[in-house]
């Protein structure tokens, strides 16, 4: 259907091109005022109507009439860019004159590629002479000129060749006309004005998609018709209403649509039962700039006295709820000169009675006249069960910004009540004994008393330690989920108070206040965690890989790095330096300290400013006969009287959980929608969609493809098989429909940058973004993504979306790949899962080491909500020795087991050691093992342990044995680049077998190992950087 700008001041012209329809619609774009089959009659009815309108509008829009706005019936190739004009050239000649006003917003509309194609035969004219470019209009000559007829005129290709996939950017400008040619024409003297210079008609302005599309809300008016129009309105400030279907997008110019009606502060919509409904007011700084704007409302009332209240109303710009369920306000200015869309919506109830309800929204900008726009909403009799977000275009899932979803104190499963007996809290596996101090004295992991003496937070000076005598320890909450404590204490120099709190799922947070007394040198603050060193065998973090601890270390503030763990595959402690702008996975791609807004902890680092400034804090690993002991310290600070320094610190007990291997055998994961028979026919039962295909298109936005994605979760459920998402936060699609309501927030959401990116990125949102993923999808289709800014309420609308898909899309789970937000949006999301499908639903973590340093580290906080990691991405496993494979891929020491990602030159078989295999390819080859050996019912004895029941004779080839009654599984893996020969040593008495009544075999495992029996005592031969799998079972 064409839309033509006929400027009526209340309605819109549409005439059908299929149909012959013509329509005429009221300001609102929703009711049909007028319709007729007779193209020619209707136009001159309504002609009659609206002459006076004519009259009174016709002199400043004279150069605007009948402009055409369309979109293409079948999109045209890629490369010639997403918009041009379709122009009627008279007849043929050396030279044609086209005046195009295209009123575009984007950047430099002069810096690309101009292009005139002949409609019928696709001959391009050679010469294109460029007299005027601006964002207003474009007048060229073009020749020469073949024939009369139809032509092309695209005005912004791409750099694609044609036939190739993945446009991306612009086409250079065109090599400029020879001299000749132009002095022929006169062209170097301007506008051509003699007659031989035909001039084109401009007969409509297309974009190749709808998507792709400026109007009608990106259409620009001109200079002279903001003048026009500001000239009749004196306000300081004008205020323009929009429906939720056409969002406001240019925050910087009028669009044309708003110059060509009156004012007349009024929003008129419908809306349904149940329905949230959402209006957008266009506040215009035309003479001053704005402050501090709010918005109040009166109630909807209609004729009969029923009421919709004034507290159903929600402006998104101005209050919101943050990810902790916390309100609060935001302070709204607009620049003179410049646009600010404030959205707001309206809860319908849904015993609301129907009818026409009238109220009023008010504009307070401070210190300046406020102004009334009145709202009339006709409430249909009709219930929408859903709210309206089933359909994107409705907006009504801005509701979900301000979501509290899944925040309570309750714990969530497999996790228990917390229990406290004076001063031990215990939780699932876990318990500390707290002190006088609020710090812990004792802790225990699954049995296992792990510290040598109590955790210290000491203050240094004079060489002295600070002593503190008769603390005053306090419970401040006791709740199933959440435990909390205040000690307070002083000495003649400090003031000290410790808030210490305890989760449910054995995550503990530490905030300790100093607060001087006097002018006083402090030679050191620091933390000191002393750890019995049979639990202190691992550590990864602080400037270390994963790996075996080191007996004396020490790191400065100088990689984005801020958490350590030191422990044992039974036992240890993570602990997080908190205190920063930022807290949680350091994904250097996000949250790098050389962005100011990214620095680390002041107190912790004490001056260091990233890489610019290493401080004076750092990190380091002492160790003695018995004892590791890690120490945060921060040297050298001289305190004022009454001045407050507060350190921040997190601790995680490992692990978080059991490692639950019949879990992790029996749900087996195909990274793609299209299982291969092999993998259906081996026991493959779980399934990731990613995005960039046709079920899940957008990246994180996966709510668009809605018939797509539910027909292939039913197709493979009714097989059997899970079906979980890519659904993350990080970057957001260009597809997202609240894109233009998420960018009224400023950056709260939307990060901020420099622009550029792909074509439809720089054609809409111009300039203050930061590109990021981008995917090409086919026919001219990209995913262009843009940076989210970290936390915010977009973490909010993410719970909903989840709890969304998981009611309507019955997707069993999502798939995470490298993440921003906290443990605390995890915690919200397992609670989602839990209340809406109890125990069936799955999280997986992806992460590339390329984003962070160690991916263990920097997530485990996560661990306690996930189910399974896929990590690898970006591993050198070839060069890393056995102990960084258990501390930074296995998840065997934290409780949450791993799937191996694949990489040039792996054996990827090795991961077998730790239960490991690939999630593609020939991973069905080991499962039909697996199913052979019923390895889901066995038990898992590593070489880790502090006694296997079978190691090898040389120290580099390690086993795992998994144990059944009457039968064992070995995997031997070599980290020898060498072929070697090992012995095993089996404790026999221990396994229940007998050497002499066994049978042993290396079962043959297609495209891994031939088969091949041995017997007792024989030596295994194995390649280099090689694996073996063994079967020994009775006679």
């Amino acid at each position: 259907m064409e839309r033509i700008s006929i400027f009526f001041i209340k309605c819109t012209v549409y005439r059908s091109n299929e149909r012959g329809i013509f329509k005429c619609f009221d300001k609102s774009g929703l009711t049909s005022i007028y319709q007729s089959n007779n193209w020619i009659k209707s136009a001159q009815r309504v002609s009659l109507i609206f002459l006076l309108t004519f009259l009174i509008l016709l002199l400043p829009f004279a150069k605007t009439l009948g402009q055409v706005y369309s979109v293409a019936e079948t999109p045209w190739p890629e490369e010639y860019g997403n918009h041009r004009a379709v122009l009627d050239i008279p007849k043929g000649g050396d030279a044609v004159y086209i005046d195009l006003l295209w009123r575009r917003h984007d950047k430099v509309p002069g810096n690309k590629r101009f292009l005139v194609i002949e409609a019928e035969t696709g001959d391009t004219i050679p010469y294109i002479y460029r007299l005027e470019v601006n964002n207003e209009r474009c007048k060229i000559v073009a020749g020469p000129v073949k024939n009369s007829g139809l032509y092309y005129f695209y005005y912004l290709p791409s750099n694609a060749v044609k036939g190739k996939n993945g446009a991306r950017g612009y086409a250079p400008i065109e090599t400029a006309p020879n001299n000749q040619w132009i002095t022929t024409h006169k062209l170097d003297q301007g506008v051509p004005n003699n007659r031989h210079i035909d001039k084109a008609t401009i007969k409509e302005i297309q974009s190749r998609t709808e998507f792709d599309s400026f109007y009608p809300m990106e259409v620009i008016a001109t200079q002279a018709e903001e003048e026009i129009f500001l000239s009749r309105y004196k306000s300081d400030y004008l205020v323009f209403t929009e429906d939720r279907t056409l969002p406001i997008r240019m925050l910087d110019a009028l669009p044309l649509r708003w110059v060509q009606k009156p004012l007349d502060n009024e929003f008129i919509g419908k809306a349904k039962k149940n329905e949230y409904y959402a209006l957008q007011l266009g506040i215009y700084a035309s003479q001053l700039s704005l402050e501090n704007i709010r918005l109040e409302y009166s109630d909807l009332k209609d004729k009969n006295g029923n009421i919709i209240s004034k507290d159903a109303f929600t402006c998104y710009n101005t209050d919101g709820v943050d990810i902790d369920g916390k309100p609060f306000t935001l302070k709204v200015n607009v620049e003179q000169g410049k646009i600010q869309p404030m959205w707001v919506g309206i809860d319908i109830p849904h015993n609301a009675k129907p009818g026409t309800y009238e109220g009023t929204v008010i504009i307070k900008p401070e210190k300046l006249e406020e102004q009334n726009i009145k709202v009339i909403l006709e409430i249909e009799n009709e219930l929408l069960a859903d709210r309206g977000d089933s359909e994107t275009w409705r907006h009504s899932r801005l509701r979900w910004l301000n979501s509290r979803l899944g925040i309570d104190n309750e714990p969530v499963a497999p996790y228990t009540p917390l229990r406290v007996e004076n001063r031990k809290i215990s939780c699932l596996g876990r318990s500390i004994q707290l002190n006088d101090l609020g710090l812990p004295e004792v802790i225990n992991s699954w049995g296992n008393e792990i510290l040598a003496s109590p955790i210290k937070f000491v203050i240094q000076v004079n060489n002295q330690v600070e002593t503190f005598e008769l603390p005053e320890f306090s419970y401040k909450l006791k709740e199933n989920g959440l435990i909390s404590w205040e000690s307070a204490a002083e000495n003649d120099n400090f003031k000290l108070i410790c808030n210490g709190k305890m989760e449910f799922d054995g995550h503990l947070n530490f905030t300790y206040e100093i607060k001087s007394k006097s002018n006083i040198q402090v030679q050191d603050i620091r933390l000191e965690i002393p750890m019995k060193k049979e639990f202190a065998t691992y550590m990864v973090g602080m400037g270390r890989l994963g790996g075996f601890t080191p007996a004396h270390h020490i790191s400065r503030w100088l990689r984005n790095e801020d958490s350590f763990w030191i422990g044992e595959t039974t036992a240890g402690i993570h602990c997080e330096l908190r205190g920063a702008p930022y807290n949680g996975p350091m994904i250097n791609l996000y949250q790098s300290w050389s962005d100011q807004a990214n620095l680390p902890a002041a107190s912790w680092s004490n001056g260091g400013l990233g890489r610019q400034n290493i401080g004076h804090g750092g990190f380091r690993i002492d160790s003695d006969e018995n004892t590791v002991t890690a120490s945060a310290f921060s040297s050298l600070r001289r305190m004022t009287p009454d001045q407050t320094v507060k350190y921040e610190f997190a601790l995680i007990i490992t692990p978080v959980k059991e490692v639950d291997t019949k879990n992790h055998f029996s749900n087996r994961y195909f990274h793609a929608t299209s299982p291969t028979p092999e993998v259906i026919a081996n026991g493959g039962n779980v399934m990731n969609v990613h995005h960039a295909n046709k079920f899940n298109p957008y990246i994180n936005y996966p709510f668009i493809a809605q018939e797509e994605m539910r027909g292939l979760i039913n197709e493979w459920h009714a097989k059997g098989w899970k079906v979980k998402i890519y659904y993350t936060v990080r970057e957001l699609s260009n597809y997202l429909t609240e894109i233009w309501a998420l960018r009224s927030l400023g950056h709260e959401i939307l990060a901020d940058g420099n622009g550029g990116g792909d074509r439809w990125l720089q054609e809409h949102l111009v300039n203050n973004y930061t590109p990021q993923w981008y995917a090409y999808l086919g026919n001219g289709v990209a995913d262009e993504a843009i940076l989210n800014s970290g936390e915010s309420r977009w973490y909010n609308y993410y719970i909903e979306g989840l709890a969304w898909l998981l009611k309507h899309m019955d997707i069993d789970g999502i798939y995470l790949d490298d993440v921003s937000y906290d443990r605390r949006i995890l915690k919200r999301m397992r609670k989602v899962m839990e209340a809406i499908k109890p125990g069936a639903c799955m999280i997986d973590l992806h992460s590339n080491t390329s984003f962070s340093i160690g991916p263990v580290n920097q997530y485990l906080e996560f661990y306690p909500y996930i189910d399974r990691t896929w990590y690898g991405e970006g591993f050198s496993y070839d060069i890393h020795p056995a102990d960084f494979w258990l501390v930074e891929t296995s998840g065997i020491p934290f409780g949450v087991m791993n799937d191996i990602l694949l990489q040039v030159g792996i054996n990827e078989r090795r991961g077998m050691l730790y239960g490991m295999t690939i999630r593609r390819g020939n991973a069905w080859k080991l499962w039909k093992l697996w199913d052979d050996f019923d390895i889901e019912n066995s038990q898992m004895d590593g070489y880790w342990e502090k006694n296997p029941v079978v190691t090898t004779d040389h120290k580099d080839v390690y086993a795992t044995t998994y144990i059944k009654e009457g039968s064992i599984l070995i995997v031997l893996a070599s980290w020898i680049k060498e072929p070697v020969s090992v012995k095993m040593n089996i404790d026999w008495k221990r396994l229940g077998l007998n050497p002499l009544e066994v049978n042993i075999t290396a079962p043959e495992i297609q495209d891994y190992q031939k088969e091949r029996s041995f017997k007792s005592g024989e030596a295994i031969p194995i390649d280099a950087l090689g694996d073996c799998f063994i079967v020994i079972s009775r006679k």
